[in-house]
């Protein structure tokens, strides 16, 4: 009997090491297994966030195209309203110029006249002289602001004109004082 209860006690602990074995063989596999679940996990988040970067990278450089084409466009409106305006300003210095240089061909014609209506009566000609001194001298202030005309800006332009339109009417004036005098 002693040797029936030596063996079941050998039985009895080589059950508790297959147990404790098979216990910590378990335990490394379910450890095992958590690792393999927790890589998983981790994978699929690091795709999650991976694809989720991606998509906010697309839409950032979708909103960086549309918010510079919209510049662009922007920016091409702007370049054609100076154009425009430009053009406004070359044409209203072309019309300028043209109604201007009518008006002092007619203003020089009238000084010819009057000039030639001198010679015909010498008495009066002191007083005639003097006005056309004064005569002289606005037409040739009359021909610096005409050559000026070029570099007026769309800032200027609109007085400049105002000037010039003034000092036709005061040279217009002049000669029509200088023609009484005859």
């Amino acid at each position: 009997m002693n040797r029936h209860l030596i063996l079941c006690a050998a039985l009895a602990l080589t059950a508790c090491e297959r147990s404790a074995t098979e216990e910590q063989t378990k335990a490394q596999q379910a450890q095992r297994e958590a690792d393999e679940k927790a890589a998983k996990a981790q994978k699929e988040a690091d795709e999650k966030t991976a694809k989720a970067q991606r998509e906010a990278d697309e839409k950032a450089m979708k909103a960086q195209g549309e918010a510079a084409e919209t510049a662009n466009k922007q920016q091409a409106k702007a370049n054609d309203e100076i154009r425009e305006a430009n053009q406004d300003v070359l044409k209203a210095r072309n019309d300028l110029q043209e109604r201007t240089q009518k008006s002092v061909a007619e203003i020089d014609h009238k000084i010819d006249q009057i000039k030639v209506k001198a010679e015909k009566k010498p008495t009066k000609k002191t007083d005639f002289e003097a006005a056309m001194r004064d005569v002289d001298t606005k037409r040739a202030m009359l021909d610096s602001e005409i050559k000026a005309l070029p570099s007026q800006t769309a800032q200027t332009l609109d007085s400049f004109k105002a000037k010039v339109e003034k000092d036709i009417d005061e040279l217009k004036k002049s000669v029509n004082q200088a023609e009484h005098k005859l």
